[in-house]
């Protein structure tokens, strides 16, 4: 029982780590369907783009469509903005994945004219009934806006209209004005069909989502009673109120599935001895991965040299109630507290100089001037300090290995 069942969860993990598992979308799956299957079934081309915030699941749903598909009935070609950055690598890479070299390998290594013509002259050769459909996906839509005078997407579309061989082209995009951004010529060469992926809104439906990652099914081989004691006690979870305002806290932060995945997953990692999912080991979890005090994680990430910084900044600031310094003074407080303990060497001033600048870029102290005035040598632009003390003591108990002639100073503002 314990090793199936310990399958059972590790096979949930698997799960959220592919996040494969499209939940939540079925009436846009299946508008999808009928248009893809207008183009595979019947030969009629169509096009088509899917808008949606990253993460909420639109390449999947694409996936998800096409695994349904029978390989036999259409032939894939995937572009992307971010790779295929101009018409000419994105038309070689249509060629490419058609196998089009073949015919004459020159063409995919010939001038961009050359390859639209041919391409253009191979879409007119074909017809309804003896041409395979071609489904053209274009990931990052948006960014073949950005080509020059967007003829790829004039050819396409044309080709679309024009109905000379099954294809149907699909744009993933997460702007949601991107029809503004086509030339009047390609819009009117757009079908128009537009799908709109809304990420869960509700706390409702995240917790239908939470219970769908959790839920053992029956094809899982584990004992009845195992089974229900599971599933009964994700039913608890769900209607528990402290579950139901992390959700809330949850949905705030994000809307897409990245973060409950993660939540969910961490909490099957750190599952208590009797294997049941708890409040309080969501809970936990929850405040570990989300609820950081992000100045201590910064604080802990420093160098013992810009820890030591800090502490003569924080020194300085309580000694004189809050005032504005520079690297110059808290150089000078650094360097005495140094030549005073063997243990410490003196640095040299260049590498103080850079520690100081990092502290600032990670905006522990931050400028006192909105606007940096060039006159201003760096070494006496005045800053203030974002932090108290306490929390720098609190950081250095939790720092590893700090010497203990540090941890000594930190309580001492005489120096």
């Amino acid at each position: 029982m314990g090793i199936d069942f310990g399958v059972c969860i590790q096979n949930m993990k698997k799960k959220l780590i592919l996040n494969d598992q499209l939940y939540g979308f079925d009436k846009e799956q299946n508008e999808l369907i009928q248009i893809i299957k207008k183009t595979t079934d019947f030969g009629e081309s169509d096009s088509m783009i899917i808008l949606g915030p990253r993460g909420c699941g639109k390449s999947m749903l694409l996936e998800s469509v096409i695994k349904s598909l029978s390989p036999e009935s259409h032939t894939l070609v995937l572009l992307n903005g971010l790779i295929h950055t101009d018409d000419n690598l994105a038309l070689k890479s249509i060629i490419q994945q058609l196998q089009m070299e073949n015919l004459d390998g020159t063409f995919a290594e010939g001038s961009y004219a050359d390859n639209i013509s041919f391409l253009l002259e191979s879409f007119r050769a074909g017809n309804k009934t003896a041409s395979k459909s071609i489904i053209m996906v274009l990931d990052k839509f948006d960014m073949f806006c950005s080509h020059t005078n967007q003829t790829l997407l004039y050819n396409l579309f044309d080709s679309v209209q024009s109905q000379q061989s099954p294809l149907c082209i699909i744009g993933l995009t997460s702007r949601i004005d991107v029809i503004e951004l086509l030339e009047k010529r390609v819009k009117s060469r757009f079908s128009h069909n537009i799908m709109m992926l809304k990420p869960p809104s509700e706390i409702s439906q995240l917790l239908e989502r939470f219970k769908h990652s959790l839920i053992i099914n029956k094809h899982c081989k584990v004992k009845a009673d195992v089974l229900k004691n599971w599933n009964n006690n994700i039913e608890l979870l769900i209607s528990d109120v402290r579950i139901q305002n992390l959700m809330k806290d949850l949905l705030k932060s994000s809307n897409n599935s990245t973060k409950l995945n993660l939540l969910i997953f961490t909490a099957l990692t750190n599952l208590s001895n009797d294997l049941i999912l708890t409040v309080e080991n969501l809970t936990n979890n929850y405040t570990t991965l989300f609820k950081k005090d992000m100045i201590l994680v910064h604080l802990l990430g420093l160098s013992v040299l810009e820890l030591c910084l800090m502490i003569s900044i924080c020194h300085h600031s309580e000694i004189y109630d809050q005032e504005p310094f520079n690297f110059e003074m808290i150089y000078d407080r650094y360097c005495k507290f140094a030549l005073r303990n063997s243990t410490l060497l003196v640095t040299k001033r260049q590498v103080i100089i850079k520690a100081f600048e990092r502290i600032s870029v990670m905006q522990l102290i931050l400028p006192v001037a909105v606007i940096e005035n060039k006159n201003v040598l760096r070494e006496y632009r005045l800053y203030k300090c974002s932090i108290n003390l306490d929390k720098v003591k609190t950081a250095s108990n939790l720092y590893f290995r700090l010497p203990p002639v540090i941890l000594q100073w930190i309580d001492s503002n005489i120096i």
